[in-house]
């Protein structure tokens, strides 16, 4: 299947923006998260929709690994919208041992059966390519936030050298790398052909204190072409979340929903309500004022979800799950509606930015 991505850019408010992202006579409005996580195998597609959930993620890696074919995923996953998938080089990474890092890939043994596999940028592109991705990603050598600065100028070095050698990377994300060294990230970017689709922003783990994320993305948006896609493929909290996107980013995984509802916790507002605490027991509200989420339209009680969660039946954690997304979806929304109107109020600027998180 032939592939034309097109990003048309709506407002422009500081390093922010809103678009809309067209591709396979699918679209998004922009910016947007990337669903990953336990709601892909919780929720229908349906919900996922009705949850305001307009792109997942998957990993290249895991279907490469198996022996089936599984053909293009909206198929098999009876999924409607955005299809975002990842290389899959990051876990690769993490199997591989030293010795396995190679010039042209990288050599592991896989965990399920044992078995040495050897993973390259080629692979992951035609694997992406087969499982009908609507934005795909380019393989990187794997390189933490923390790394020492001469492996994170080895993985500079060998992601350009990748760079140079895939003509098919048109079209689609490239994977800028560097760690926390702006020096090193400037180098990868300069490397990244110019007929991409956007970027991957990559190596900014979840663990990051929220201030140096913002410090590092901020700089590395102010480098980038600002016609093309900015994608960050990690979130952690809803501050990291937010203070992610008020930096400029237009793409965002997140699997926040699915953590807090298998925690017991509704996201209501910037807190969490523990729906385990026995004083919900008798609290016939719902699980927010005014909440919309196709749990609380139903008239889904604290009480309910309560009782749900202390008696182990799923359901309850299936409630949580499409208020949690819902709520993530609507957080968005606002945002967006900021951007165009030209302001953020300072509220949200300053949960955005909490002190040392």
């Amino acid at each position: 299947m032939s592939k034309k991505l097109t990003f048309q850019i709506s407002h422009r408010y500081q390093s922010m923006r809103t678009g809309t992202v067209k591709v396979n006579g699918r679209q998004l409005a922009t910016p947007a998260i990337v669903q990953t996580g336990s709601a892909l195998t919780t929720l229908t597609p349906a919900e996922l929709k009705a949850c305001g959930v307009q792109a997942i993620k998957q990993d290249a890696l895991d279907y490469w690994r198996s022996v089936a074919d599984y053909g293009d995923l909206h198929a098999l996953l009876g999924w409607p919208g955005v299809l975002v998938t990842a290389a899959g080089s990051e876990q690769a990474y993490r199997w591989a041992k030293p010795r396995g890092r190679k010039q042209d890939g990288v050599s592991f043994h896989d965990p399920d059966n044992g078995q040495l596999r050897f993973y390259t940028p080629q692979d992951a592109l035609a694997e992406q390519k087969r499982l009908g991705a609507d934005i795909s990603q380019g393989f990187a050598r794997d390189a933490g936030y923390f790394a020492p600065v001469d492996d994170l100028n080895a993985a500079a070095e060998q992601n350009a050298r990748w760079l140079a050698g895939q003509p098919a990377l048109a079209g689609n994300l490239a994977p800028i790398v560097g760690g926390g060294l702006l020096r090193v990230r400037r180098a990868s970017l300069n490397a990244i052909p110019a007929a991409v689709a956007g970027y991957s922003i990559m190596g900014v783990a979840s663990n990051v204190p929220v201030k140096e994320q913002s410090r590092l993305v901020t700089e590395v948006v102010g480098m980038l072409d600002e016609t093309k896609l900015r994608y960050l493929p990690t979130a952690g909290d809803l501050h990291q979340l937010a203070a992610m996107l008020l930096a400029g980013v237009d793409l965002l995984d997140s699997d926040l929903a699915g953590r807090e509802a298998a925690m017991g916790n509704a996201l209501v507002g910037a807190e969490r309500l523990h729906l385990d605490r026995e004083r919900l027991a008798s609290d016939q509200r719902l699980l927010a004022d005014h909440c919309k989420c196709p749990a609380c339209r139903t008239g889904v009680s604290r009480a309910t979800v309560h009782h749900l969660l202390v008696t182990e039946q799923p359901v309850g954690e299936r409630y949580l799950l499409m208020h949690n997304l819902f709520t993530i979806n609507q957080l968005v929304a606002r945002i967006r509606d900021m951007i165009a109107e030209g302001q953020v109020p300072a509220e949200l600027r300053k949960f955005a930015a909490p002190c040392d998180q």
